[in-house]
């Protein structure tokens, strides 16, 4: 395997085309319309006879948003903004170089895999992936049924239901396993270590998460010990420390923490719980089901290969906060033991501080600490008698009380460019943000300007002039939360319209004093601020994903039509996944018409559903197509159809934000000649319908 390395950090964004800017932004408008039609709708009705559930866990409503005649100039006028967004050319040598790092990604026949730890990637072909990544699941996983996802999806569906929730919640999503290499080990070249990544997983986990989060945070303040969450905490622990000078540091990790904790050991940990705060036994049910958990790898289904019921992975929703109430169990383990204060967790990471203890005494208690692991089902790697020690991003010196800044050596400091597409605001901030965060780890100024020449470095590597200054001010004091609707419209460099300017205005064109929506949609209450468009990280992932996808294509039929010259889309009507158009024209071309439609199947099947609609009467409301041609029909005027493709576009995926294909559909239509136009605006903010079937509440088990 050969490394590459684009010198510059992966989350640099580049300039994207003009058709997946508009959709991106079309995705935006779409979700803020529908917040704002909800708004008005709760207004109006003042809360009442809307059926909600008390507690939604943050799944957002399925339902087709009511429409409001009161919105509908200012909703025309968003879409006219979308319509009418400028372009101008921009380029700069770092854009430049994305590029021609893009062309040259996507001209690779060979996969580009990032390391674990690092910044590298790797070539590696489709052969040699697909090898390390079997390799790295049969390890632990063995190979099951699809009788077992079915299992799953029947207990989330009722889960859901008693939360009144199977509308919004969506079956145990089928994301595709990965791995992440580790180069940093020794005779990596030799001997490849990889991170096996199981993106799958069942948004139940969700509702777990919000439950472990508060029997974590009633935990943690009761028993008093040391789980920390960020760096800071850990430096307020060191600060507190007393006669450092006598006290000796043991260091800890859990090896493989989240795959080695057991059913018995959660259990253990939930029980712990249990006698500081009530936990109901659904709450037990619902934490339990998300450890369900399933790989997939292509068409296979993989399972745990010591207990399939039970597995706590890192791309979980609640697998952060499953670790955590674990580590509170064992955390009160070693607090009974050594005392409270002198020990801490962080994650899989720990550390320990013990006063005026000799070299022999410390080795007893580390054995005892990696004994206590080990009757727990862990294991620990562990070093004792350190006067210095490496934790987090932060050396803490206990010889003169002293923190400051660690790097890992083969770890290359990169910051996004300054002539990356991200939003002003953003790269306005980042040497202050730098700053900020080398001044927090830093005890004093003298460390700090130790550290300092690195970052500098870094950041004159990424274009910018600024050299980072010590400063050390206290947090900013937290403002009053106010309901805000935000507008998240992508940034873009090469975009001449100035969407923020123009959307403020037209809040405050529709919106007047005297309109009755005017308390609920201000500038106060309506703010602005703008997304990211996709980073070379997503591009290499799409490029990844692409090669796989072909390597999984079977060669198929492009068109079955008895007779070739009569396939209504030119001998590719079997294509899906497709936004198609169709063009009516009359024979004596007074009028011609344009509809725009999707397929997430194969054409075919929606061209006999519209042909069906034009041969029977009684489907002549089906669309606004059929609707046109009877029109005509009636009329006794004669018409030409035609029919192409407009878009290919990916059909929507469980569990996924967005449907390209909708979107896709959107943006033709957006594109279009009002004037020519079947299809109506309403369709801008329709309900996706390539989602519903991956709701519980349509789950059938097979």
């Amino acid at each position: 395997m050969e490394k590459i390395s684009f010198n510059y950090s992966l989350k640099n964004i580049p300039l994207p085309n003009k058709d997946a800017y508009r959709k991106n932004l079309i995705h935006k408008v779409e979700s803020f319309i529908k917040r704002i039609r909800w708004k008005a709708f709760f207004f109006e009705n003042k809360y009442e006879n809307v059926n909600e559930p008390q507690d939604n866990f943050g799944f957002k409503s399925v339902k087709t948003q009511p429409k409001n005649e009161n919105l509908n100039p200012f909703e025309s006028d968003l879409y006219d903004l979308v319509k009418k967004i400028e372009f101008k050319n921009t380029s700069s040598a770092f854009q430049r170089q994305l590029s021609n790092d893009i062309k040259s990604i996507k001209s690779n026949a060979k996969l580009l895999i990032p390391a674990d730890k690092t910044n590298n990637l790797y070539e590696l072909t489709t052969e040699e992936y697909n090898k390390l990544l079997t390799e790295n699941i049969s390890k632990t996983y063995k190979k099951s049924s699809i009788s077992t996802l079915n299992k799953i999806n029947t207990e989330a569906k009722s889960i859901a239901k008693d939360l009144n929730l199977e509308e919004r919640i969506e079956q145990y999503n089928q994301n595709q396993s990965f791995i992440t290499l580790k180069d940093h080990k020794e005779n990596f070249q030799n001997n490849p270590k990889c991170r096996l990544i199981n993106p799958a997983k069942s948004e139940i986990g969700i509702v777990s998460k919000e439950y472990i989060d508060q029997i974590n945070n009633t935990v943690r303040s009761k028993i008093k010990v040391n789980q920390w969450r960020n760096t800071q905490a850990v430096i307020e622990w060191f600060k507190n420390i007393e006669d450092k000078k006598n006290s000796t540091f043991i260091k800890f990790d859990i090896v493989e923490y989240y795959p080695s904790i057991l059913e018995d050991l959660l259990t253990k940990a939930i029980n712990f719980a249990k006698s500081i705060t009530p936990i109901e036994n659904k709450i037990i049910h619902t934490i339990k089901h998300s450890r369900k958990s399933l790989l997939f790898n292509k068409e296979d289904v993989w399972v745990k290969k010591d207990n399939p019921d039970f597995d706590v992975t890192m791309g979980s929703f609640d697998g952060a906060e499953v670790c955590e109430l674990v580590g509170l169990y064992l955390l009160d383990i070693l607090k009974n033991e050594f005392g409270g204060q002198n020990t801490g967790l962080y994650r899989d990471d720990g550390l320990c501080c013990f006063q005026k203890l000799s070299g022999p005494d410390l080795e007893k208690i580390k054995k005892k600490m990696c004994k206590i692991f080990k009757e727990n089902g862990l294991s620990i790697t562990a070093e004792c008698n350190l006067k210095i020690t490496d934790f987090l991003d932060v050396t803490f010196d206990l010889r003169n009380g002293k923190y400051y800044p660690y790097k890992k050596d083969n770890n290359q400091l990169l910051y996004i460019h300054k002539q990356s597409n991200h939003p002003k605001s953003i790269i306005k901030q980042i040497p202050s943000m730098v700053s900020k965060r080398i001044s927090d780890i830093s005890c004093d100024k003298e460390h700090f300007e130790k550290a300092a020449p690195a970052y500098n470095a870094a950041l004159k590597n990424s274009g910018y002039d600024e050299n980072i200054t010590y400063n050390k001010t206290p947090p900013p004091r937290k403002n009053r939360s106010r309901n805000i609707i935000w507008f998240n419209p992508p940034y873009s460099i090469n975009v001449k319209t100035n969407i923020g300017k123009s959307f403020l205005n037209l809040i405050d064109k529709h919106f007047p004093r005297e309109h009755k929506y005017r308390k609920l949609f201000n500038r106060n209450n309506v703010k602005i601020s703008y997304s990211c468009m996709p980073s070379m990280a997503n591009v290499i992932k799409k490029h990844n994903t692409n090669l796989m996808n072909d390597q999984a294509q079977i060669t198929q039929r492009e068109c079955n039509c008895r007779h070739k010259e009569e396939c209504p889309m030119e001998g590719k009507c079997l294509s899906n996944c497709v936004v198609y158009n169709a063009t009516v024209e009359t024979l004596d071309l007074t009028s011609t018409k344009n509809y725009y439609g999707t397929s997430e199947g194969t054409f075919k099947e929606r061209y006999n559903n519209h042909t069906a609609s034009f041969r029977n009467k009684t489907k002549e409301k089906s669309t606004e197509l059929s609707k046109h041609i009877w029109e005509l029909k009636d009329n006794n005027i004669p018409y030409q159809l035609k029919w192409c493709i407009a878009y290919k576009a990916r059909p929507y995926v469980c569990g996924s934000k967005k449907c390209d294909l909708c979107l896709s559909e959107k943006l033709a239509i957006i594109k279009a000649d009002p004037s020519s136009l079947l299809n109506t605006r309403d369709e801008l903010v329709s309900k996706c319908r390539h989602r519903n079937k991956f709701a519980l509440r349509c789950f059938k088990e097979k």
